[in-house]
């Protein structure tokens, strides 16, 4: 009787799973706040809040996330002239930024769009373009090179 030696099957090889989206949400209300991010959670999205955007703006540059939901009226610094000092730094720059507020007038979504926002939404926030917008900022942004 001859033994034969057959190599294992190889076995098929998984592809490392995707790595989630880092989104952070700057908004200084808490419940709004947990809110956007329990519903960029429950989407797949891993997520950081943050209630003032120095806390916010720090972390920005720290580890940069893939998107930004960014409230205007915040304490410290207003929200678009972050947005404005985002375009300025080489991390930031091109950061799709989706901004968020109760603000009606048009003026502030002309504002927000001159500043580079990828995104505009209105409070009281609708979960459903919340998401969308979100989806359609980050296929926009630019490939990683």
């Amino acid at each position: 009787m001859t033994a034969t030696l057959t190599a294992p099957a190889p076995s098929p090889v998984t592809p490392a799973p995707a790595r989630k989206p880092l989104i952070y949400v700057l908004e200084d209300n808490q419940v709004m706040c947990s809110l956007i991010c329990l519903h960029l959670q429950q989407c797949g999205y891993e997520v950081r809040g943050f209630e003032d955007a120095v806390e916010g703006g720090k972390a920005l540059v720290e580890q940069p996330p893939d998107l930004l939901v960014l409230d205007i009226m915040l304490p410290y610094l207003d929200g678009l002239d972050l947005l404005r000092a985002m375009r300025t730094d080489e991390r930031t720059r091109d950061m799709p930024v989706v901004i968020l507020t109760s603000r009606t007038d048009t003026e502030a979504e002309l504002e927000a769009k001159a500043a580079g926002a990828a995104g505009y939404l209105n409070k009281p926030l609708q979960r459903q373009v919340l998401l969308d917008t979100v989806r359609k900022a980050l296929l926009s942004r630019p490939a990683a090179g």
